[in-house]
C-alpha cells in the first residue's frame, strides 16, 4: 500500500487535538463571560427600575431633607393620593418637632432645602400658610415649608422649640392645594 503523505507521529496528533479543545475552551470560555455580564447588567435594570417603582418621589424628596438631630426631634407623616395622579395626585405632608428656635430651625431647613436641589418658586405658586417660610419646587414637585413655635399645653411651662410642616406634592396637586386652604380659611 502507498500513501502519499507520510504517517503521522502521535505527537502531531495530540498537538492538533489540544489546539482544537483549546479553541472549544476558548469560545466557551467567551459565552459564559457574555451570558454572566449580561446577567449583571439584567439585574441592575431589574433593580433600578423596581426602586423606580416602589419609591413615591415625595417621599423621597421629604426624606432627603438632612438636618440636624436637634431639628428633627419627631417625625410624622400624612399622605393622600395617588402618586400616579390618578383620580387625586399624591400629597406628603410631614411635620417635624425641633428643639430649636423659629429662627433656628427655619435657617437649618431652609440650608437643606436648597441643598437638595430646591429653588425658590414663583411667589404666586405658593399656597400659603401661617408661618409660611417658602415655597420650592424642583423637577414636578413643589414643596412648601412653615415652621412655628410649638404651642404649651401649661402656660407656665418653659416652651421652647418649633414645628417645621413640609407639604411634598406634585405640581398638578396645587390647585387641590389651593382649594384645601381656601376652605380651611373660610371654615375658620
Amino acid at each position: 500500500m502507498a500513501t502519499d503523505r507520510p504517517p503521522r507521529r502521535t505527537a502531531d496528533r495530540i498537538a492538533q487535538s489540544l489546539e482544537g479543545t483549546g479553541a472549544r475552551i476558548e469560545r466557551l470560555r467567551m459565552g459564559v463571560v457574555a451570558v454572566v455580564v449580561s446577567a449583571a447588567l439584567l439585574v441592575a435594570a431589574v433593580l433600578f427600575l423596581g426602586r423606580a417603582v416602589t419609591v413615591d418621589p415625595t417621599r423621597r424628596a421629604a426624606d432627603e431633607l438632612t438636618v440636624p438631630a436637634w431639628a428633627a426631634v419627631s417625625v410624622a407623616d400624612e399622605t393622600y393620593g395617588s402618586r400616579w395622579c390618578l383620580g387625586e395626585c399624591r400629597v406628603r405632608m410631614r411635620t417635624w418637632e425641633s428643639e430649636g428656635t423659629v429662627e433656628d430651625t427655619s435657617a437649618v431647613y431652609w440650608e437643606a432645602v436648597l441643598a437638595a436641589g430646591w429653588s425658590p418658586a414663583e411667589p404666586g405658586t405658593c399656597v400659603g400658610g401661617i408661618g409660611e417660610e417658602g415655597c420650592y419646587v424642583r423637577d414636578e414637585l413643589y414643596l412648601e415649608l412653615w415652621v412655628v413655635p410649638v404651642e404649651c399645653d401649661d402656660r407656665y411651662e418653659l416652651c421652647v422649640g418649633s414645628e417645621v410642616t413640609a407639604v411634598v406634592a406634585a405640581r398638578a396637586a396645587l390647585p387641590r392645594l389651593a382649594e384645601d386652604r381656601r376652605a380651611v380659611e373660610e371654615a375658620g
